[in-house]
C-alpha cells in the first residue's frame, strides 16, 4: 500500500483525461496518489466515462460513444449505454425484415441503479427483432436508429443481425465474450471494445434522467420526446456493484427536504457540517451498506434555481465510507462539480482516505 502513495502523477493524469476524444477510443490508463483530492475531467458534454480504483490508485478514462449495447458475460443480461442515451423499444407483430418505422413508438432506457434486472433490453428474446436508438455524439447530434435482432446466444457468444429502418447497411457479427464482466459492442464500428478496466470500483458518468413525465399519465395529448419521456443527461458516480463494492452514506442532514430552493436549510450547509474527519470502519457497519449500482449516483450534487444559471450545491457534508474490491474501506466526499479555466460542468472533484483498520 506505501508504495502506491509514491505514484504521483496527478496533473499528468489530469492533462491526459481532458485530451482523451472521440476519436481515440482506447482507453486512457492512469496512475494517481492514494488519497489524493482528484478531479475527473467528464467533459462539460459528460462525453467521457472515468472509472475510479481507489485501492490502486488508477483512472481510467473511456469515450462515452465507444459502445451502445453490452452482453453479461457470465449471464443473460444484456445493457445499453445510457451515458450516449441509447435506447431501446419492441415493434409488435413485425418480423425484422417487416419493421420500417418506430412511428409512436416509445422507447425505454436502463434503470439509472444499474439494475440488470430492468434494462432496457430485460426480458429480451432470440429472434425478437427490436429498434435501438444509438443515441447522441459529442456535440449532442443523434446518430440514428437501427432494428436489431440476437438470432443466437450461447454462453461463450452471440450473433446479432442489425439494419437501418431502411433495409440498408445490413449486417451480421458474430461476438465472442470475453474476460471480465461484460462484451462490449459498437454497431458503429461494428467491433467489440474494451471498456471497462479490469478492477474498479465506482464510475464517474452521465446517466440518461427522465425529466418529463411518463406519457401513459397524459393520454391522448402525449407526444413523446416532446411534453412527455423527456430524458437529459446527468453527472453520477455508479459503484460496481456488479463486483462487491457496497457504500454507506453518512448524510448528517438526511431529514431535510431536497429541494432547488438555495436558501433552504439542506442548501445552506457547508462541509464545516460534515463528519468526515470522525467516520471510521465501525460507522460502515452501524449505518448500513447498500449495493445498489446508484449508492452513491447524483446525491452528491443538485441543480439550483434559475436552473438556466447552472449553479450546482455540492452536498460537501456527505461522506460515502466505501468497500471496494479488495476489501479495503475508505471515505469519500465531494467538492466540487465545475473546474477549469471557464467553471465548465463535468469535472467533479473528490477527495478520498483510506479507513485504517
Amino acid at each position: 500500500m506505501k508504495s502506491l502513495q509514491l505514484l504521483v502523477l496527478a496533473c499528468f493524469a489530469i492533462f491526459l483525461l481532458t485530451n482523451c476524444t472521440e476519436n481515440d477510443p482506447t482507453p486512457q490508463v492512469d496512475e494517481i496518489e492514494l488519497g489524493a483530492t482528484l478531479t475527473a475531467s467528464m467533459g462539460s458534454d459528460l462525453s467521457t466515462q472515468v472509472y475510479v480504483n481507489l485501492s490502486e490508485g488508477i483512472l481510467t478514462s473511456v469515450p462515452v460513444n465507444t459502445w451502445e449495447i453490452a452482453f453479461e458475460n457470465n449471464g443473460n443480461a444484456i445493457k445499453t449505454n445510457t451515458a450516449k442515451k441509447v435506447a431501446v423499444t419492441y415493434v409488435e407483430g413485425q418480423s425484422f425484415d417487416e419493421i420500417s418505422s418506430d412511428a409512436g413508438l416509445v422507447y425505454t432506457y436502463d434503470a439509472e441503479d444499474g439494475d440488470l434486472s430492468n434494462t432496457a433490453l430485460a426480458g429480451w428474446e432470440v429472434n425478437v427483432p427490436f429498434i435501438l436508438d444509438m443515441g447522441i455524439d459529442q456535440n449532442g447530434n443523434t446518430l440514428g436508429k437501427k432494428k436489431v435482432m440476437i438470432t443466437s446466444h450461447t454462453a461463450t457468444g452471440a450473433t446479432l443481425q442489425f439494419a437501418n429502418l431502411d433495409g440498408s447497411e445490413f449486417g451480421n457479427t458474430d461476438l465472442t465474450f470475453g474476460e471480465g464482466d461484460f462484451t462490449f459492442y459498437s454497431l458503429i464500428s461494428q467491433e467489440t471494445v474494451e471498456v471497462e478496466p479490469e478492477n474498479w470500483d465506482f464510475v464517474l458518468t452521465g446517466v440518461s434522467v427522465r425529466t418529463g413525465a411518463p406519457c401513459i399519465a397524459l393520454g391522448g395529448g402525449a407526444m413523446p420526446g416532446i411534453n412527455c419521456d423527456v430524458y437529459r443527461l446527468s453527472a453520477a458516480a455508479l459503484i460496481n456493484h456488479y463486483d462487491g463494492v457496497e457504500v454507506a452514506v453518512d448524510d448528517p442532514f438526511a431529514s431535510l427536504e431536497l429541494n432547488d430552493d438555495p436558501e433552504s436549510e439542506k442548501n445552506l450547509k457547508t462541509i464545516e457540517d460534515s463528519n468526515f474527519n470522525s467516520l471510521g470502519m465501525s460507522d460502515f457497519y452501524s449505518i448500513g451498506s447498500s449495493t445498489s449500482g446508484d449508492a452513491i449516483g447524483r446525491s452528491w450534487l443538485h441543480i439550483l434555481t434559475p436552473h438556466s444559471s447552472g449553479v450546482y450545491k455540492i452536498y460537501d457534508f456527505i461522506t460515502y465510507l466505501v468497500k471496494d474490491q479488495d476489501g479495503h474501506f475508505y471515505k469519500v466526499r465531494f467538492l466540487a462539480y465545475k473546474g477549469g479555466e471557464n467553471a465548465e460542468n463535468g469535472n467533479p472533484t473528490f477527495e478520498y482516505e483510506l479507513i485504517e483498520e
